[in-house]
């Protein structure tokens, strides 16, 4: 696990050659052991590299790695887990490979195969590959998005990196905020790929790639598109089921130093441990808790690691320690980035780092089990609201202001928040099951953001075919998954020198999951079906079938007292790109104790302060 960053220049303003080494070290909390830099002054190209050592602890692995013809330089950032698979199957086809790391067979990979070579592996990586004979530069990354690659070109100069923070540090940088990013932003709490917040920069998308050349082309391909495995159905059989997770999972173990465990007590978490401790491992287990008991999951965690017989290290998650996290957010988290759920896993990441430079999550399980609450809520709600779309309610809604439909409504004893009345709204007009589940999950609705003169933008590509279930899932695994939730566990572990791995994250198991019959995954209106049955092996059925918690923070409640300081002066930076009269009203709602979605409150300020941090 790393970071990269590097460029080319092709005209304009020559400042990287200048500037890389600068550029490289604003991340070096992500690479404490090691660093290189690998430049051609001829044509002001550099790759520069900083290493976490996780496989092959010598300086074997030493990057910017060179191939032994010197044709090819790579920088890499992340692990393939089946690096000595592939070898065997380069030395059989009679390519010469000692395999004593993934950097290696990474690079002989591309010699042999070429772009091609990225559906060999397994593992969550982005790559950058120079090529000295053609003059072409080649980008990568992984098919869930685990690890990221920003690039940014304006017509003069190519540059990437796997943090925000490290195209910033490039001097002749155009600066200016990107509105259509900014309205993503607002109305997710993340800004979707390939969206960034700034002007003529980018997110490369999950499981794709570019190519540039040298005069300044790009070309960018996709290797890989999951509706592929959700338009594939597969047949359940336990014996699948279980040989795909074991080998995912057991995948996510090949370190040449310790491996712990993020347990929260829920299904993911609690399955991915059972499956360790079933195939023989010996590990470690970390869960963060809270002294507010609506939000503390501590106790489930630690029932799960006393039945399997593990070690649970636990963490409370103070209101004083979170004033600290919130300080660090725009800096470790270099666009605006909105997921309270950040905040404790930047705890239990510095808490981790301590003893283990490795640690597995669960994340994705949702995602392919159908978990998160949202799913059902949206199902209830398309269904419950079919006659009144029918009869194009909505559209008289339309006649009327927010406030006045409110104001009747509290005439006859109904009690409606504006934000609650605007996504009602909104789905009664949707005029598919996908544009119904994005008005679920938006937070800024279409008419805040006409308010703060800001576009609409919709993402998500409308897949009919795929069931209602399929669809959100799809949706949330092109966009949620890869940057809000990975992104969240990346930041969060790298800032302190931590690899986070996710086990469910497999490929094949991925394919597996997504393809099989929804029966196994829905019952009832209660989801990941296949995950609970295979937990009753291990655990009691009360400790299996419970709520859903989630990882939440009691943020609002401590942003209505302790925390409420926070607001102030700091508002002032929304300035210029939020409406002022708009803000104003919201946080005297919210200062009022009126029914206010709590997180446009939070993302206006994580978008002030980051403006203030990044002096943009």
């Amino acid at each position: 696990m790393c970071r990269i960053v590097g460029g080319w220049e092709f005209k304009g303003k020559m400042g990287l050659l200048d500037s890389i080494e600068k550029m490289r070290d604003c991340m070096s909390a992500g690479g404490p052991d090691d660093f290189g830099l690998y430049t051609q002054r001829h044509c002001n190209l550099a790759l520069a590299h900083r290493r976490l050592s996780i496989i092959d602890l010598s300086s074997l692995s030493h990057q910017p790695f060179i191939s032994e013809n010197r044709r090819y330089v790579l920088v890499f950032n992340g692990e393939i887990y089946n690096y000595k698979e592939i070898a065997s199957k380069l030395v059989s086809e009679g390519v010469r490979c000692e395999a004593f790391s993934d950097t290696e067979v990474l690079l002989q990979s591309f010699e042999y195969w070429g772009v091609e070579c990225v559906r060999e592996f397994e593992g969550m990586f982005a790559f950058v590959i120079w090529d000295n004979l053609e003059q072409k530069l080649y980008c990568f990354r992984d098919r869930a998005g685990s690890k990221p690659l920003y690039y940014y070109f304006d017509g003069e100069r190519f540059l990437f990196s796997s943090e925000l923070k490290g195209i910033l540090a490039y001097p002749y940088l155009q600066k200016s905020i990107n509105k259509e990013a900014l309205s993503l932003f607002l109305s997710f709490g993340y800004i979707p790929a390939p969206f960034s917040i700034l002007e003529c920069c980018f997110k490369l998308e999950a499981g794709s790639y570019l190519i540039v050349d040298k005069k300044a082309n790009i070309t960018k391909y996709h290797y890989y598109n999951p509706k592929d495995s959700y338009l594939q159905s597969h047949k359940f059989t336990w014996d699948s089921f279980i040989s795909h997770l074991q080998k995912s999972i057991a995948f996510r173990m090949v370190s040449d130093v310790p491996v712990g465990v993020l347990l929260s007590g829920g299904v993911d978490s609690s399955l991915v441990c059972a499956v360790l401790k079933d195939l023989g491992y010996n590990f470690e287990s970390f869960s963060v808790g809270f002294v507010e008991s609506s939000f503390d999951e501590s106790c489930y965690a630690k029932k799960v690691a006393d039945i399997l017989g593990i070690t649970n290290h636990q963490f409370i998650c103070h209101l004083q320690e979170v004033r600290g996290l919130i300080e660090q957010l725009p800096f470790v988290y270099d666009e605006p980035f909105g997921d309270v759920s950040a905040l404790p896993t930047m705890l239990l990441a510095q808490k981790i780092a301590k003893t283990h430079k490795v640690a597995l999550s669960a994340d994705g399980g949702d995602e392919l089990g159908i978990g998160y609450e949202r799913y059902f809520w949206s199902m209830q709600r398309w269904q419950k609201y079919h006659y009144y779309r029918r009869f194009k309610v909505a559209w008289v809604l339309d006649l009327f202001s927010a406030e006045f439909v409110i104001d009747l409504f509290s005439k006859f004893g109904i009690s409606i928040g504006i934000d609650k009345f605007l996504r009602i709204k909104n789905q009664l007009k949707a005029t598919s099951f996908l544009e119904h589940y994005r008005a679920e999950i938006m937070h800024f609705k279409k008419e805040d953001l006409f308010l703060n003169h800001l576009p609409f933008k919709s993402v998500g590509e409308e897949y009919s075919c795929l069931d209602y279930y399929a669809q959100m899932s799809y949706f949330d695994w092109c966009y949620y998954l890869s940057e809000d939730i990975l992104t969240k566990t990346d930041r969060a572990s790298m800032n302190v020198g931590l690899e986070i791995r996710e086990p469910l994250l497999g490929v094949e198991f991925v394919k597996f999951m997504q393809g099989i019959p929804m029966d196994y995954k829905v019952h009832n209106g209660e989801g990941k079906v296949v995950f609970k049955q295979y937990l009753e092996k291990f655990f009691p059925r009360s400790l299996i079938y419970r709520s859903k918690m989630g990882f939440g923070v009691p943020l609002e409640t401590w942003m209505r007292k302790d925390l409420r300081h926070l607001l102030e002066g700091i508002l002032d930076y929304a300035e210029g790109y939020l409406d002022v009269h708009f803000v104003n009203k919201l946080v005297r709602a919210f200062d009022a104790k009126k029914r206010v979605d709590f997180s446009k409150i939070w993302y206006i300020y994580v978008f002030c302060v980051w403006r203030k941090q990044w002096n943009i």
